[in-house]
């Protein structure tokens, strides 16, 4: 999901809980299948506001989201942040948060076909990747490890032995609910819950995959190489796609999210696609003018120091920064602070002819 949680159910980011609860519920009853029965763009709204009220609805979930938003500087992200809820589970939620069935709330049978599940996309992953500033300067291509689910290669995902499809559940007859009906004098009250038998998936495994055990799925340790591209920062993040988790029930796999982090450099400081620089030049070399050979990571460059140049000069050597992550043949700029050298020890020698020097400047004494 790309959106923010917060902007989905409309708040600010700093409602309480009970805002929380009061917004989801509202929204949630508005584009609940069962009063838009057939509009496929409001189930899909009620399954993003929930999947939203999952995540800042929890404590927990919701300081880290805060944080970190979709990606943490860790290896791995917590499966709830790049978690894709599908129309059942939002269902099921639903019918927690009101404790009770959908058709309750209505005050109908509701609409069982909803609680049938759907294939699932597969979940995220997430992994920290560590370059130079030269590697971010060159481009490479770096073999990874990643550790994800993929589809069990004994039962094809199914979670049965020799993958045999799955049967209706008998409690439920397939339909992943069961449906209660009280009467209070002439008032009928209908609950529908998810079947407890089946977990609301409508079907059950009679005998299941020695390998996953029932799962569908294994982990699996996978390489592969990856480029990475000429002027990448850090942070940036690049996408891999279906090296996440396998889907469930068909679904497709998730991809993966190199967050990469460039190490700070000895002599260059970054700042976009310029660099910053250092030099040190003596009290004569900024008096009289110079030449100096300056590191660039384009080779060492020849930079003129003018006469007369005050420290903290700040000097410009243009095109000797990094590649544009867009336009890889466009560079930034490398800037030259010059500093000058004063010594804390003068020889002897050095002594006498900075004397000869405030001889002949005089001394300033009046500042004003």
């Amino acid at each position: 999901m790309s959106k923010d949680y917060y902007e989905i159910l409309g708040l600010s980011r700093e409602a309480t809980k009970d805002e929380i609860e009061k917004a989801y519920r509202k929204l949630a009853l508005k584009y609940h299948p069962d009063r838009n029965p057939g509009d496929e763009t409001a189930a899909k709204k009620f399954t993003e506001i929930t999947e939203a009220y999952e995540v800042l609805s929890d404590n927990d979930k919701r300081a880290q989201y805060d944080q970190y938003g979709f990606a943490t500087e860790e290896g791995e992200m917590p499966h709830y942040q790049y978690h894709h809820m599908d129309l059942n589970e939002a269902l099921n939620m639903f019918m927690r948060s009101f404790g009770g069935g959908f058709g309750s709330i209505f005050g109908d049978e509701g609409d069982t076909r909803y609680l049938r599940r759907r294939p699932i996309p597969g979940d995220d992953r997430v992994m920290t990747l560590t370059i130079t500033l030269e590697d971010a300067f060159k481009g490479l291509n770096r073999e990874i490890t990643v550790d994800h689910l993929v589809n069990c290669p004994d039962c094809g995902g199914v979670g049965s032995k020799d993958g045999e499809s799955p049967v209706d559940c008998p409690d439920c007859g397939g339909s992943g609910a069961r449906r209660m009906v009280k009467r209070l004098g002439p008032v009928q009250y209908v609950t529908t819950t998810t079947c407890s038998r089946c977990g609301g998936e409508g079907t059950i495994i009679e005998e299941r995959c020695p390998k996953c055990r029932g799962r569908g799925s294994v982990k699996q340790r996978t390489k592969k190489a990856i480029d990475i591209p000429r002027g990448v920062e850090d942070g940036n993040r690049l996408r891999v796609t279906g090296l996440g988790d396998a889907g469930q029930r068909g679904g497709p796999t998730g991809d993966l999210y190199l967050i990469v982090r460039v190490k700070d450099h000895p002599f260059f400081e970054r700042s976009g696609d310029d660099l910053k620089c250092e030099v040190s030049v003596t009290y004569p070399q900024a008096v009289l003018g110079t030449k100096v050979k300056v590191p660039t990571l384009h080779g060492p460059v020849e930079l003129k120091i003018p006469s007369g140049t005050a420290s903290h000069t700040v000097l410009r050597l243009k095109g000797k920064g990094m590649p544009n992550l867009r336009n890889p043949s466009r560079y930034g700029n490398q800037f030259v602070r010059v500093k000058v050298d004063i010594p804390s020890k003068p020889s002897i020698k050095e002594r006498s002819l900075i004397k000869k020097l405030r001889d002949t400047q005089g001394e300033r004494k009046d500042f004003t």
